[in-house]
């Protein structure tokens, strides 16, 4: 069982990973179309909006979305597979960081031009690594892109240690709290620096995961 040390590690990569996502649903909804890269939910509904008013170009945005995000879930789960949780979680961290820096370099560099080719090669990217980071949130136990899974578990602990009178169970409210706090945080982080036009925010998705990838290293070399 990993000890209260690696718990810690655990918590710091969730809560990094759910900054990533509410950044990248921001960025992809208010520079990309109208489409939410990680919160497949949302672009389903959106998908049917979309295709209800016959406007077929954001229609494909959504459809791109959905696409990546099951290819990045497909390919996380074959990574997954045979490995121990360290290594996988490396290789999976890994494959995230690198997409989301791809895909920042890309939208600084290339002049943006609304349901362009360009913008649907980045909805692809962040999809796949919003695929990724769902298989990453399954092998430990925690989601950090869909928050109704996650409020659902929040209000029931706190509900139940009420009822119980104990509360001992409350003890699972900290990280859930946290991630769905930090998720918000990425996302109003992000939408502030769309309003004030600022380009760099395309790299906050990639800082997110790879301070969890650091954090991950950093519980790997810590003596048992």
């Amino acid at each position: 069982m990993p000890d209260k040390a690696t718990l810690t590690y655990i918590e710091w990569i969730l809560i990094l990973t759910a900054f990533a996502a509410g950044t990248v649903d921001i960025i992809s909804f208010a520079t990309l179309g109208g489409v939410f890269a990680s919160a497949m939910t949302g672009n389903f509904a959106l998908l049917a909006y979309y295709v209800a008013q016959s406007d077929s170009q954001a229609a494909m945005g959504s459809v791109v979305a959905l696409l990546g995000f099951a290819v990045g879930c497909a390919g996380g789960v074959l990574l997954r597979r045979g490995r121990a949780q360290e290594q996988a979680l490396s290789l999976l961290l890994v494959g995230e960081a690198g997409l989301l820096l791809f895909f920042a370099l890309y939208a600084l560099w290339t002049p943006h031009m609304s349901h362009a080719p360009s913008d649907y090669l980045q909805i692809l990217l962040l999809a796949i690594a919003m695929g990724l980071q769902a298989v990453i949130g399954q092998s430990i136990s925690l989601t950090t892109i869909v928050f109704t899974q996650t409020l659902t578990k929040l209000v029931g602990t706190i509900a139940d240690s009420i009822a119980n009178g104990d509360v001992s169970g409350l003890k699972d409210v900290k990280i859930q709290s946290a991630v769905v706090v930090s998720y918000l945080f990425g996302a109003l982080l992000s939408g502030a620096l769309i309003v004030r036009k600022m380009d760099a925010v395309v790299v906050l998705p990639f800082i997110g995961v790879a301070l969890a990838f650091a954090m991950h290293r950093l519980s790997q070399r810590k003596p048992l």
